[in-house]
């Protein structure tokens, strides 16, 4: 019996019934965007900016330190070096920081090199930052609408004050290799009597592992506006020669400074727009920005972020929690970018989105928690996804700038694409939706690929032929066994074999089917692991369960090892369960492995601490969802890693609201809520209300639930349960009561004494209902 049986009728009777310093001393009843703190993550290995942009905008003015500042460009404790124009927040690799300015005084020496001392009242909020340079005493306070950096400095008295702009700068300009760009050749130009300097800069490497003659290049256009005219001007060259009075330059370290006599306090104003098209689009931007005017575009943009920002209100939890909470929903709309009106040209100008980074992480969090809050923008990302496809050939896994990027394992734009089809997002052409994922499902783009790809699965063919990837298909590390279990997640997310079987063919379904069960293949019965295997079917040895992918022996796993990776089966936990031995051998090894082995913030991880319920403890999963939140903290090293494109903020998010999705599918876990009330503004505009009054520190267990007054003895909904609105109350408890353990998520293999359970469960619910309603209608679907 499938558990949509009883969900079918469950569904049918309940439709019957500003400083940092300041931020974390609020009351409870501040607005959410007086809470977030975008210094949270700038030391450690967060790697995010703290600058000004509007949500999903295409600039980001912000703050760059230097060489080793991370993949954003900056850290809380290194000296600043320039403001500019555009970046990623949590990225594995640099991209982007193209367009410096830096206010300053004294003598100039070498424009092109410049760093202040030392920085003092450096605050920040959503869509403003500023700080104070030393030695040369000047303010500098950005803000932005979409496409323009507004820039405000304010300069003491001083003969030689002046606003430097470097063309060729970007993060971080050391080399082309994968940890930086490098620029290559461009154009300043300096016209005095307009206040402007624009030009271009081409641009090669950045995010780019492959050898110099294969990287991407990617060109920045700019213009650069300012409300004072310059005393004087010069620009510079590669050599770092300032060549006073000189309006053009070409080259590749080349830039130009305005020089200025100022009095104590005089600010000067600068407009910064880019474009990937034309100076001419840039200019057009302006429009944005009539005036030199600072607040209206800081208020501007402090709006728009309210708005986002007040859609899921929380209540109870300590000052520090709520920091922590809308900082990383801050975080999880900063990326990706709306590019509308800046694809290449073959794309047109319809909705496109650009920096779609870390698929292979975002699925997990990021992307359902979109559909949910921000639909519109991830159906966006879904039809780009698909113009990719149909103008490249490609869904690729990871794009900026114009470029595909490597794939780090599976073809997760699957799962992305499956997710929003599971969810039913609006919007979509789902017969172009799956021929794009037959294509990743289907075709090898390289058939002897040596390295990683930027487009589809990397020896697709050899998985096709073995039923798994084999570790010595290559010379080049294949992780072979992340590999297999992402590549057969994909395949049962194409699509969620409801597209296959509406647009596929009988052969094509079939074919996907039995893909679904491929994962046994990399199960070791003797070691209880997802083992690495030969192509003559022998198990690679010697083996080491806890050995990671940088040891020799580890090569067959991405960012873990055979603990991270053998509970990676999200559409079929109960099979995995049955390898393990059944729920009681499944849960011990699990405790072990979330005991000694899982990272909240390491993605193959994420899933782990949920799978309890699915062995009927989730009282477990509760336990360790709330456990994992102290790996964070609302200080400035408070992200534990990577935030790689907002997944690890928007596990944040999940966790302390008290839910997790099964990504690629249509239900979600219930966890341990942090907050005693949080209220969630869906796209439609319907509210999701979650009521834990008695969540705390200690009481932490679910004991009852209801669901619009009716009551819920599952630990999972589905998606259709809360898509018009719900109110789901969960009386908490400082002790596991048993609630939620006899009906677990749904899994492809049926789980024995599952159907049992079901009708168990449908008596008492039918029993309790019996008194408030006459007749039954019953409803069955799939």
């Amino acid at each position: 019996m499938h558990h949509s049986l009883f969900l079918g009728l469950l569904l049918l009777l309940g439709a019957v019934g500003p400083a940092r310093g300041q931020v974390a001393s609020g009351p409870a009843s501040l607005a959410p965007i007086d809470c977030v703190d975008p210094f949270i993550g700038t030391l450690g290995e967060g790697n995010v900016y703290p600058g000004a942009t509007v949500p999903f905008g295409f600039i980001q003015a912000s703050p760059d330190t230097g060489p080793g500042s991370g993949a954003a460009g900056y850290k809380l404790n290194r000296a600043i070096t320039g403001f500019s124009q555009q970046h990623l927040s949590g990225m594995g690799g640099p991209l982007y920081g193209e367009v410096s300015l830096l206010p300053l005084t004294g003598p100039l020496a070498a424009p092109a090199h410049l760093a202040a001392a030392g920085k003092s009242a450096e605050t920040a909020s959503p869509g403003y930052y500023g700080v104070t340079l030393a030695p040369w005493n000047t303010r500098a306070e950005l803000t932005a609408t979409r496409h323009v950096a507004l820039h405000r400095y304010t300069f003491p008295a001083h003969e030689q004050a002046h606003i430097v702009v470097d063309v060729g700068a970007c993060l971080y300009g050391t080399g082309a290799d994968w940890n930086s760009a490098q620029p290559i050749g461009g154009e300043v130009h300096v016209d005095a009597a307009a206040r402007e300097v624009s030009g271009y800069m081409l641009f090669q490497g950045a995010r780019d592992e492959r050898p110099l003659r294969l990287m991407r290049t990617w060109k920045v256009y700019f213009a650069a506006r300012f409300d004072t005219p310059p005393a004087s001007f010069g620009t510079w060259n590669d050599q770092g020669t300032l060549a006073e009075d000189v309006a053009a330059g070409t080259g590749r370290e080349i830039g130009a400074c305005l020089n200025f006599r100022t009095r104590a306090g005089q600010v000067i104003n600068a407009q910064v727009a880019v474009s990937f098209r034309s100076v001419a689009q840039a200019r057009g931007y302006f429009a944005e920005v009539l005036a030199f005017d600072f607040e209206p575009a800081h208020q501007g943009a402090r709006a728009a972020w309210r708005t986002v920002l007040d859609n899921i209100q929380v209540e109870g939890g300590s000052a520090d929690q709520r920091r922590q909470f809308y900082t990383a929903l801050y975080r999880v709309h900063l990326t990706p970018n709306d590019w509308t009106g800046e694809a290449p040209e073959r794309y047109g100008d319809g909705p496109y989105f650009e920096n779609i980074l870390c698929l292979w992480d975002t699925f997990r969090t990021v992307n359902p928690l979109l559909t949910l809050i921000q639909p519109q923008v991830q159906a966006n990302v879904v039809n780009t996804l698909l113009a990719y496809y149909q103008h490249d050939g490609w869904t690729g896994d990871a794009h900026s700038a114009w470029t595909y990027e490597h794939v780090q394992n599976g073809s997760n734009a699957d799962v992305v694409i499956a997710d929003a089809y599971a969810k039913k997002l609006p919007g979509i052409d789902w017969k172009r939706a799956y021929a794009a994922i037959r294509k990743n499902a289907f075709v090898d783009q390289d058939t002897a690929e040596q390295a990683r790809p930027h487009m589809g699965r990397y020896r697709l063919a050899a998985y096709r032929r073995y039923h798994y990837l084999p570790t010595d298909i290559a010379a080049y590390k294949p992780q072979s066994v992340s590999r297999t279990l992402e590549y057969v997640y994909d395949d049962a997310c194409v699509l969620v074999l409801a597209l296959a079987r509406t647009y596929g063919t009988a052969a094509e379904v079939a074919d996907l089917e039995a893909r679904q069960l491929w994962y046994r293949n990399a199960w070791d019965a003797q070691t209880g692991f997802m083992r690495g295997r030969n192509r003559d079917g022998s198990w690679v040895t010697p083996f080491d369960p806890a050995a990671h992918e940088e040891h020799p022996g580890g090569r067959r796993y991405y960012e873990g090892h055979a603990w991270t990776w053998s509970w990676y089966v999200p559409h079929d936990a109960q099979g995995l369960i049955n390898l393990v031995g059944g729920p009681p051998a499944f849960v011990d090894k699990l405790s072990v492995a979330v005991e000694h082995y899982y990272q909240a913030f390491n993605e193959p991880c994420m899933l782990e601490t949920y799978l309890f319920t699915h062995a009927g403890r989730p009282d477990k999963t509760q336990f360790y969802a709330r456990k994992a939140l102290a790996n964070f903290s609302a200080r400035a090293d408070g992200l534990p890693g990577n935030d790689d494109s907002g997944t690890t903020s928007a596990w944040l998010v999940w966790a302390m609201l008290g839910l997790y999705p099964n990504a690629g599918q249509d239900f979600y876990y219930l966890g341990s809520p942090t907050f005693t009330k949080a209220t969630i503004r869906l796209g439609n505009g319907k509210l999701v209300v979650i009521k834990a009054p008695a969540s705390s520190a200690t009481a932490q267990y679910v004991g009852s639930a209801t669901l619009d007054g009716w009551t819920w003895n599952q630990a999972w909904f589905r998606h259709r349960d809360i898509a018009n609105g719900a109110t789901l109350t969960l009386g908490m408890s400082p002790q596991p009561s048993g609630w939620g353990n006899s009906l677990p998520p749904p899994s492809l293999s049926a789980r024995p004494q599952a159907d049992k359970a079901v009708f168990q469960d449908l008596r008492r619910f039918l029993a309790e209902k019996r008194r408030h309603v006459g007749s039954l209608f019953f409803a069955v679907w799939f």
